[in-house]
């Protein structure tokens, strides 16, 4: 059987994320997406200057200089930083992780996330440095 009603729709307004400081957490950490899409440009631009030659790649670092070039670099790791901080807190929500018998706390997770990417950076900047 079919109605001539029309079913209802709760209306929801475009700042409805304003409401709650949970909402507005949640909107800044998706929109870490954004700088990212910034740094993925950049790396691409990076990666073609390398493959032009000498030139080239002197222009690129030359950008790289530019001061607000250089502000922006910074925001864009401040927002990464943001989301690895709040990716690595939800980490252990998304696995149940038992030892002996009991079910582990999401702190040494967390605290093991750290430890790899702190490890995983050094690593890399000595090789980027020393090699």
């Amino acid at each position: 059987m079919t109605t001539k009603r029309k079913a209802y729709v709760r209306p929801v307004p475009s700042t409805w994320w304003k409401n709650l400081p949970f909402y507005r957490f949640y909107m800044l950490r998706e929109g870490t997406a954004v700088p990212a899409v910034w740094f993925s440009l950049e790396l691409m631009y990076g990666v073609f200057a390398l493959k032009h030659g000498p030139e080239t790649w002197a222009s690129f670092v030359g950008f790289l200089q530019n001061p607000i070039i250089i502000v922006l670099n910074l925001i864009v790791l401040a927002a990464a930083l943001l989301h690895t901080k709040t990716w690595f807190e939800l980490a252990p929500k998304a696995a149940n992780i038992i030892v002996k018998g009991e079910k582990m706390g999401p702190e040494p997770v967390i605290k093991g996330l750290w430890a790899v990417t702190i490890l995983v950076t050094v690593v890399i900047l000595f090789v980027a440095l020393f090699w």
